[in-house]
């Protein structure tokens, strides 16, 4: 996975070689890939893979929580991580763990229990998260015959415990699920040994379960292909060798995946393994995710299947590169992408809202001298402009509380909870009274984040008010003195009052420690 940079990183001056790391913690297995990274090109070349069986999965699914007995197992399976870690010299490493652990009841004490043990910090990866990563893969590596920016498309990431669904028009993302359906989960939680038949006519009913949720969800899910991402599917090459010589990707036309759904029906995983010579841990994958990719053959009446070649492994190392070095993110169009499709279901996609953000995105530019916040706070601040309305769909009194509410609980790949938390607050105090250490959901953030929450929202009730007065910010020009902003308008105003006493910029000075004049 070698690209042309787009970005150097300053900071990074002796570009030479470095040695990474990515950890990927699954529901059930764990996986170490280091390798040695050239910071100029960041180009990476794979020194050490390792994969371990872990139980994780077993425990979460069938009990709601991990076992100490496995936690001390994969304590010992990172302690021997750590150590390969250590002989390569690792400058840079990142952890993960993907579904099994967070849906796991006593997650904290997991992690917690890790850190101490192996001094490895694990972060819990998402089901955007993985949406995020499915699309970078797929505008990177899937070649342009395919049509992807052309047409309508299905992402299916077929995990061992989990199922991320996106949907995608013309390379625009409309939706993403996560849905707790995945190839080995299935099987966990079928006890008892069963007849091939009869094992396909309980996990058909899991599966159809599972994806009943979509209809209420998803305004549309049909689609010209589905891309199908995950070891899972890669799998299915194996019964189809013919199909493996694109090193970029595999292309099964629906006609010749029913077939190979109908020649496989009947057979056991041991006979599975046998005829096709498959490990018996890959031959456990092969029905449930045929069953998966039946069901969305069927619910979004695509032509094709296309599975990617590439590994999640791989793509995880070269976005932990990509960030460790400044590059910048592919999705983020993808982001504001999202945020107008929630804008629009919300009804504030309106001229208003438009000039507001465009106002946000100008004075937080201009005022950089004053915050000393980079641009992922710029990407929370225009979340916040666009959706501060948002509530009044819900009512109209309060309703900066019910924007919050939204914008908390609206899952946006590539924006973390914390982030959407941060959000929400910049949101709800747009107007009204400021924040106050008595507001539960204020209080309960770090010292940090109410920092940032506090800088964010006067810069948003300033953009609030221009945004209700001026036509656009082309001619805005904004003067930083020693206790004193001056905001100079030009003439593009919608109406100009005598005064502007009706700005209400007590918060703004409150927190700037300077005075707001509009000329």
């Amino acid at each position: 996975m070698a690209r042309k940079p787009e970005k150097k990183n300053p900071a990074d001056k002796n570009a030479g070689m470095m040695t990474m790391a990515t950890i990927d913690v699954g529901a059930h297995s764990a996986r170490l890939l280091i390798a040695e990274v050239n910071c100029r090109t960041f180009e990476f070349t794979p020194l050490e893979e390792l994969e371990r069986p872990v139980p994780l999965g077993s425990n979460v699914f069938r009990n709601g929580e991990i076992s100490n007995e496995s936690i001390q197992f994969l304590c010992g399976v990172l302690g021997d991580f750590r150590e390969k870690m250590r002989e390569y010299g690792v400058t840079r490493c990142k952890a993960i763990a993907t579904s099994a652990v967070r849906e796991a009841a006593n997650a904290d004490i997991f992690l917690e229990r890790i850190r101490h043990a192996t001094g490895i910090e694990i972060e819990l990866f998402t089901g955007t998260d993985e949406a995020r990563l499915d699309f970078i893969a797929v505008s990177r590596e899937i070649p342009r015959k395919y049509g992807f920016f052309e047409s309508a498309a299905l992402i299916a990431d077929i995990g061992t415990g989990a199922c991320e669904i996106s949907t995608y028009e013309r390379g625009s993302l409309c939706f993403t699920e996560t849905l707790k359906i995945g190839t080995l989960r299935m099987l966990d939680q079928i006890h008892g040994t069963y007849s091939a038949s009869a094992l396909s006519f309980y996990t058909s009913r899991l599966v159809d379960n599972a994806f009943s949720e979509l209809h209420s969800i998803a305004a549309s899910l049909k689609a010209d292909f589905i891309i199908a991402m995950g070891s899972s599917a890669r799998n299915l090459l194996k019964l189809l060798p013919e199909k493996s010589s694109d090193p970029a990707a595999a292309a099964i036309s629906r006609e010749e995946f029913f077939l190979l759904r109908s020649r496989i029906s009947d057979l056991s995983f041991e006979q599975l393994g046998r005829e096709y010579n498959l490990a018996a841990d890959l031959a456990e994958t092969i029905h449930p995710c045929c069953m998966i990719l039946d069901n969305l053959l069927r619910l979004t009446n695509a032509d094709n299947i296309l599975i990617p070649m590439t590994s999640t492994k791989f793509l995880l190392l070269q976005d932990f590169i990509d960030k460790s070095f400044g590059v910048p993110d592919r999705f983020e169009a993808q982001i504001h992408s999202l945020i107008m499709r929630t804008a629009a279901r919300y009804r504030c996609d309106n001229e208003y809202c438009e000039r507001v953000t465009q106002f946000a995105d100008v004075l937080f530019g201009k005022l950089e001298k004053l915050h000393g916040l980079g641009h992922a706070e710029l990407l929370i601040l225009k979340i916040a402009a666009r959706l501060h309305k948002a509530g009044l769909f819900i009512n109209n009194q309060s309703y900066h509380e019910h924007s919050a509410y939204i914008i908390r609980n609206t899952e946006i790949p590539g924006i973390s909870l914390e982030q959407r938390r941060i959000a929400a607050m910049v949101a709800r105090y747009h107007r009204k009274e400021p924040p106050r250490m008595l507001h539960p959901e204020y209080a309960a953030l770090p010292a940090p984040d109410r920092e940032r929450v506090n800088k964010l929202a006067a810069i948003l009730r300033i953009a609030c008010a221009l945004g209700a007065m001026a036509a656009a910010p082309g001619n805005l020009r904004v003067k930083i003195e020693p206790g004193q902003v001056t905001v100079r308008l030009g003439d593009d105003l919608a109406y100009f009052p005598e005064t502007m006493s009706d700005v209400d910029t007590a918060y703004f000075r409150s927190v700037y420690a300077c005075r707001i004049l509009f000329a």
